[in-house]
């Protein structure tokens, strides 16, 4: 029996677009392989992730539970709190960038072919790149005279809180490097 239902050129497309979304998606056996292989550094980090957002959100929970109960709070648990939310962020993004969860617009590369796919994409990650090192120079700037100062409740080095922040841009930066080399050698080959 024949179908009735014929799938028409921008339906075909679609479809294709969606299964090359879905390989090239974490969700990708090839992808969780490649996560896996990445060995300790994925691991210290993931697990710095968990202890983090895990101390904040028991931080917060005991300073609510304080105010609500015993009408006072804990203001060095709000300040760990904030310290842990920054770390969150900053070892997270470089998470995110690692494994391509982060926004990218693609428009003009995924419609480029050949040597112009080349250059648009090395251009644009040079820039990702300077952009990097012009955050690394601020952060320095900035970490270096934050060190100078401690935190109100804690005591601790502020230097030493923002320090994430240096981690972060210098995480990112090396990914930036070595995705733009692999991705070159993949296009050299034709792939």
């Amino acid at each position: 029996m024949k179908s009735l239902y014929q799938p028409t050129k921008a339906s075909v497309r679609r479809q294709n677009r969606l299964e090359n979304s879905i390989k090239n998606s974490p969700i990708d056996d090839k992808n969780k392989e490649k996560n896996k292989q990445n060995g300790i550094v994925n691991k210290v980090f993931q697990g710095s992730m968990i202890v983090f957002l895990s101390l904040m959100v028991i931080l917060v929970f005991i300073n609510a539970v304080m105010r609500y109960v015993f009408k006072d709070s804990l203001p060095v648990s709000e300040e760990y709190a904030r310290f842990f939310f920054m770390w969150s962020v900053f070892l997270g993004t470089v998470a995110a960038f690692k494994d391509k969860a982060h926004v990218a617009v693609t428009v003009l590369t995924d419609n480029l072919h050949g040597k112009a796919k080349m250059f648009i994409y090395v251009l644009a990650q040079a820039i990702s790149l300077l952009v990097m090192v012009l955050l690394m120079a601020g952060g320095y700037t900035y970490t270096m005279s934050a060190a100078t100062y401690k935190s109100v409740a804690t005591g601790i080095n502020y230097g030493l809180v923002v320090s994430g922040f240096l981690i972060m841009v210098i995480g990112t930066a090396i990914i930036i490097v070595k995705d733009t080399l692999t991705e070159l050698k993949k296009m050299s080959k034709g792939e």
